[in-house]
């Protein structure tokens, strides 16, 4: 199993569609996919997959449910582990809490990818999920207030986590020398001050009203338009992140869990 976090620095920049349609093009491919809705509070990952939650974590938290009983299983092909709108309790869970969410789905069988749509910014929530995946993608807008922050949350998972390895992913680019450009600028900017090289995950075109036109339908882009150039792009992503080659932290469900226990 590979467990891809999907994060930002500030919301608003495409973190839910990447991790929605990312996960749909890896269950097209034949591979059982299991997606966190890891923005708790907040929740949205169903809408764009077009599916009705009727228990969500919070349940779980209140002991009316079981991480099994929650789980929805999509149109999509993929098993969403849904969050809650507009719960502040879900979006400040202890680190004992998240541990026990990633436990209950370490039992569940048949996964081989497990994608973590975290919430955005640099909360205790999103650090300890985001640092515990094997591969961390930061997506980013060229614009200005989205690159500082994720910069700093980029300076916050090294300096509190001494993570070493991270991908970056620039988001609404007009052309690959765009978002290559935005690349080098954030690489360039880690290496001199945080002493980190940025890994390159790819880039996601500016499409807009084939976004929105997918999430009024409640069916992902690369289902909706899969010869779409941002479903295109998405493809390209995904070879990226699964291949054997891409410099990620090798590990399963049980080293995330491990890894998330050392934060406790």
């Amino acid at each position: 199993m590979k467990v891809i976090g999907v994060s930002s620095g500030k919301g608003g920049v495409g973190k839910t569609t990447v991790a929605v349609n990312l996960a749909t093009e890896l269950a097209n491919r034949g591979l059982g996919v299991m997606l966190l809705d890891g923005d708790l509070g907040l929740s949205n990952a169903q809408i764009l997959l077009g599916t009705r939650v009727t228990h969500t974590y919070a349940h779980v938290l209140a002991g009316e449910k079981s991480i099994e009983e929650i789980i929805v299983s999509t149109a999509s092909g993929v098993k969403l582990v849904p969050g809650s709108s507009g719960s502040k309790t879900l979006s400040s869970l202890s680190r004992l809490q998240l541990l026990g969410l990633i436990h209950g789905i370490s039992n569940i069988p048949d996964c081989d990818v497990l994608i973590v749509d975290t919430a955005a910014g640099i909360t205790d929530n999103v650090t300890v999920l985001f640092s515990a995946c094997d591969i961390r993608l930061v997506v980013v807008q060229n614009e200005p207030s989205s690159i500082a922050d994720a910069y700093a949350m980029i300076k916050v998972l090294k300096h509190e986590y001494d993570i070493t390895q991270l991908h970056l992913l620039p988001c609404q680019i007009r052309s690959k020398e765009e978002a290559k450009t935005i690349y080098e600028r954030v690489n360039k900017v880690t290496m001199q001050y945080l002493d980190l090289h940025l890994q390159y995950a790819g880039s996601l075109r500016k499409q807009n009203e084939l976004i929105l036109e997918s999430a009024r339908k409640g069916i992902p882009f690369v289902n909706l338009e899969p010869k779409s150039p941002i479903a295109t792009d998405i493809s390209a992503i995904a070879d990226n992140l699964m291949s054997d080659d891409n410099g990620h932290d090798s590990g399963s469900i049980k080293f995330f869990v491990e890894r998330l226990s050392k934060t406790i």
